[in-house]
């Protein structure tokens, strides 16, 4: 009977990590989409303030 209930217990505890996994996979790609959004803004401002520095004077780019 002891056997028995290791191997549910074993079994369980698979499922346990397998749903563990695969919510970890999802939870992740959200987080991801998000923090893409905030890198892809924060890219678009950084060559803003480039152009308008290099146009404005406040920047000296050699550009070859």
């Amino acid at each position: 009977m002891n056997s028995m209930s290791e191997t549910i217990q074993s079994v369980l505890y698979i499922l346990a990590a397998g749903v563990i996994l695969i919510l970890g996979v999802v939870i992740l790609r959200g987080v991801l989409k998000v923090a893409w959004k905030f890198v892809r803004v924060i890219l678009i401002l950084l060559a803003l303030l480039l152009i308008a520095g290099y146009f404005l004077g406040f920047l000296d780019i050699a550009i070859r």
